[in-house]
């Protein structure tokens, strides 16, 4: 390689790290989901209450204790099959970004990514076990909540778009380069969740150790996102990668979002239909929410969430090599410029963002 920044030797130390972790993801996963009883939740909750759809709205304040309890699991089972979809979509980009690095090559970061791919599936495993069992408790099933989620083809429409600009550049450079922001998203929503106090002792077991291992593969996302980047050899391709991933950037949230489409609006009012509240009232309630109607200001656990997302897309931007000042100003603009709230947070009122304290697998 011409210089340290295009080699992706760091990959090695993380290997290190998931070879002790390998052997124990049935105990770490499989075994607290087996576990978990539905049945038994009694008052536990599975997200946090801040974190739950419509938290604070009109329409939650009328529902009753037992509706709030599961809009919360529901917003969990909404959360998480999203989740587990786009870690199946990764494994599909992972193993073919893996494929190619096998030919051309370092293999010991192919086999690096073929260990993620075992991870992410002992993960989706381990979500839809919860989901089952939560739907079941309610009496639903997994189509009528698959019904309610219409964003879930987009994971789909991810896997081909990157497929095909894959082939046609013979290297999976752009799908490295735009891996970063899911990763944090899904670390933002997962340590915001496991120290909530109320939270059911199984569940918190497997997120917490899931943020483990995607604390991990932040790190990996992050540095190869970075050697991608200092690969692609012309200008022209650095600069579409960038306005790519600001764009993409900017769409990604937790809480409420003003670039909210209309996937997660039909999303979360059906979803709020299942918790029995009529379809007009529900949209009603949903326009209020995302427009900021009756909370200006969202609640402090989400609002030190997007600050948190925000300063760690704004400190990607900053890293990247080879991109220059013009550039970089305008990825802090377009992503800034969805997450305003929580520039005014920062700025205004002195919100700090979320501070993690290390996890360990001991419980």
């Amino acid at each position: 390689m011409a210089t340290a920044l295009a080699s992706y030797d760091f990959t090695r130390r993380l290997k290190t790290v998931s070879d002790k972790d390998v052997n124990e993801l049935e105990e770490n996963f499989l075994e607290p989901a087996r576990a978990f009883d539905a049945s038994k939740l009694g008052d536990h909750r599975l997200f946090p209450w801040e974190m739950t759809w419509f938290y604070g709205e009109p329409v939650w304040d009328a529902l009753p204790e037992d509706k709030k309890l599961m809009l919360n699991r529901l917003t969990f089972c909404q959360s998480y099959l999203p989740t587990a979809v786009a870690e199946a979509a990764t494994n599909t980009l992972n193993f073919a970004a893996a494929l190619e690095t096998f030919i051309k090559d370092d293999p010991e970061v192919a086999h690096y990514m073929a260990r993620e791919v075992v991870e992410e599936t002992m993960h989706i495993q381990a979500f839809f076990l919860i989901i089952r069992k939560v739907l079941d408790h309610y009496g639903l099933t997994l189509d009528e909540l698959r019904a309610a989620n219409v964003s879930l083809p987009m994971a789909t429409r991810f896997v081909q778009a990157h497929a095909l600009v894959g082939w046609l550049r013979g290297d999976f450079d752009y799908y490295y380069f735009t891996r970063f922001a899911l990763n944090v998203n899904q670390k933002t929503v997962e340590r915001c969740t496991i120290d909530e106090p109320q939270m059911d002792p199984c569940v918190k077991l497997i997120l917490k150790n899931h943020a483990i291992d995607e604390a991990r593969h932040m790190q990996m996302s992050r540095g190869t996102g970075k050697v991608a980047l200092s690969r692609m050899k012309s200008a022209f391709a650095r600069n579409v990668a960038c306005f790519g991933f600001a764009h993409f950037a900017a769409n990604i949230f937790i809480g409420r979002h003003k670039k909210d489409s209309r996937l997660t609006k039909g999303t979360r009012v059906r979803t709020l239909e299942l918790c029995g509240v009529p379809r007009a009232e529900a949209e009603r309630a949903y326009l209020a929410w995302r427009d900021r109607v009756n909370q200006p200001e969202d609640p402090p656990l989400v609002q030190a969430g997007r600050v948190y997302y925000l300063k760690q897309m704004i400190s990607y931007v900053d890293e990247l090599p080879g991109v220059g000042p013009r550039m970089k100003a305008y990825m802090r603009r377009v992503i800034e410029g969805a997450y305003d709230d929580a520039v005014l947070a920062m700025q205004r009122r002195g919100t700090k963002p979320l501070e993690f304290a290390d996890l360990s697998r001991v419980a």
